[in-house]
């Protein structure tokens, strides 16, 4: 559970952010809630890759990323049923692009070899 609790938790947050009625953020200009979906949608694709980078065996990128986009689909779905909100597909396809941001770049920042937190196997000699 180490490995996905971020990817969980965050998922966690976004249903609940989903499931309000109204955010009262107070931010309001021509595609702010595009650019909101973007963001959090970056940090599950970051969170995403923080789990797979964390696993014994390889997940393929492209199963990480179906979940994500999938989960935004749902996401979506679920404010069908919210008072006060409603489905957008533009805010999906900004979940995506969110993902496709966040993702590739976490992938890049977990698996370089010189992170602080490996040990260098000459350190060990």
């Amino acid at each position: 559970m180490r490995a996905w609790g971020p990817a969980a938790g965050w998922a966690l947050v976004l249903f609940l952010l989903s499931a309000s009625p109204d955010l009262g953020i107070g931010v309001s200009f021509v595609g702010s809630d595009k650019i909101g979906h973007l963001v959090l949608y970056g940090v599950l694709g970051v969170a995403l890759a923080y789990g797979r980078s964390r696993m014994q065996g390889s997940i393929p990128h492209w199963v990480l990323l179906l979940v994500g986009a999938l989960y935004g689909l749902s996401d979506e779905w679920h404010q069908m049923y919210v008072p006060g909100r409603f489905a957008d597909p533009r805010d999906w396809i900004a979940d995506l692009g969110g993902l496709v941001l966040g993702y590739p770049v976490a992938v890049d920042w977990f698996d370089r070899p010189n992170r602080s937190d490996r040990v260098d196997s000459r350190e060990l000699t």
